[in-house]
């Protein structure tokens, strides 16, 4: 088992206007355990939140996530359904990250909503 950073963002419009959701959250790699959450970014975001409550009753409309080597799963879920799924990247020795992507779920984001994602070494 190792662990790597998950990080990226996601975006929205809403009553906040266009806003960017940094996220960063380092997690470990086990095919055995549960997807893991990931927060907002806490160096931009102040502290480390589910997405669902960073921003709430924003619409997402795109975004990604990046891992260092691959990942099983990048979703949004709230109690256990998945809501949207998240466009996955992976940092090789020679890929820098990702970049925006069209997330086809408008979905309102709603407190108790969450970005899982799983990852593999």
């Amino acid at each position: 088992m190792t662990s790597q950073s998950v990080c990226g963002k996601l975006c929205t419009t809403g009553p906040k206007g266009y806003l960017e959701i940094p996220l960063l959250t380092t997690i470990t790699d086990d095919a055995a355990l549960a997807s893991c959450e990931v927060f907002t970014d806490s160096s931009v975001t102040i502290t480390s939140q589910s997405v669902g409550i960073y921003a709430e009753n924003q619409i997402l409309t795109g975004g990604y996530i990046s891992v260092k080597t691959g990942a099983y799963v990048a979703a949004i879920f709230n109690n256990g359904i998945v809501r949207a799924t998240i466009p996955m990247y992976s940092r090789t020795s020679t890929a820098s990250g990702g970049q925006d992507a069209l997330i086809l779920a408008k979905i309102r984001l709603i407190p108790g909503d969450q970005l899982l994602v799983q990852t593999y070494a």
